[in-house]
């Protein structure tokens, strides 16, 4: 384990979410890796272990899916060894209001605001009782001290 602890990264796939793993890797903090692509995930996991040594964990969700959130919820609450989200999942919907797909809508709901909500809520009184929480709003990541 780390001595800075574990970050969990959602939207850790691809874009800025791989862009964070990469670089919490090389300052030392071991990696829960959350997005849907589990072969993406497993191919940046390997390449980070093999640069940097650090630990880490793959563990495939879709954070529009409750059971999913639920279990991400879960382990944000009761790893102790968390010590930074990443709450980066979010994405965007084509189209407007002329001729909306409602379904989509609610999905990107669900993902850009319920989930980040849960996530944010489940994990911040836990860094709270720990020490002062951190955030910052270009992909509101959350945690008990700014890394270095």
């Amino acid at each position: 384990m780390s001595t800075l602890g574990t970050a969990l990264i959602t939207g850790a796939s691809s874009g800025i979410g791989a862009t964070y793993a990469d670089r919490l890797a090389r300052r030392g903090y071991d990696l829960v890796l959350i997005a849907r692509d589990k072969a993406r995930m497993e191919a940046l996991a390997a390449r980070l272990r093999g640069e940097t040594g650090v630990a880490i964990e793959v563990l495939p969700a879709d954070l529009t899916v409750a059971a999913d959130l639920a279990r991400v919820e879960t382990r944000l609450r009761e790893d102790a060894s968390i010590g930074l989200l990443v709450n980066n999942a979010g994405a965007a919907a084509p189209g407007g209001f002329t001729d909306p797909d409602l379904d989509a809508l609610e999905r990107l709901i669900r993902l850009n605001v319920t989930a980040v909500t849960r996530l944010a809520g489940a994990v911040v009184p836990r860094f709270l009782r720990g020490g002062a929480a951190d955030r910052s709003s270009t992909s509101r990541p959350y945690s008990r001290s700014r890394p270095k």
